[in-house]
């Protein structure tokens, strides 16, 4: 198993616990292929920040247009393929020490995926943006 399944797996949990209604599956892709966007575009600032390379567009909404693979993929994989239960499955065999370094392993992800981008691109701006 993936580590991008067994974040699907934990945010799907986390939102299970909330949404009664059945979206909690929707809520879990959405949330995984935030991150990996995050992750993306991330890189993306970086490179054109430090390395001069022109990988953003001149217009920031075309960026999205860079996570469409990212959002058909994953929800791709998790809505046709890799089914939720067959998830629940292998994590259900993982020893106890396994599910807490991949806890940690998680959490610690999706905090440096969300605050990383958050951290670099106020970084970025305020060197760009001098007031």
């Amino acid at each position: 198993m993936i580590f991008i399944d067994y974040l699907y797996y934990q945010i799907t949990n986390f939102y299970h616990h909330f949404e009664k209604d059945g979206t909690h599956k929707a809520s879990g892709i959405i949330v995984v292929c935030t991150l990996l966007s995050f992750n993306l575009i991330s890189i993306l600032i970086f490179l054109q920040h430090y390395y001069n390379i022109n990988t953003m567009p001149l217009n920031k909404y075309v960026i999205i247009i860079y996570c469409l693979p990212i959002i058909l993929l994953v929800g791709l994989r998790y809505w046709k393929f890799t089914s939720y239960e067959e998830i629940k499955e292998k994590v259900e065999d993982f020893s106890k020490t396994i599910k807490i370094i991949a806890d940690i392993l998680v959490i610690s992800y999706a905090i440096i995926s969300f605050f990383g981008l958050l951290i670099l691109s106020l970084y970025v701006g305020t060197l760009k943006n001098t007031f």
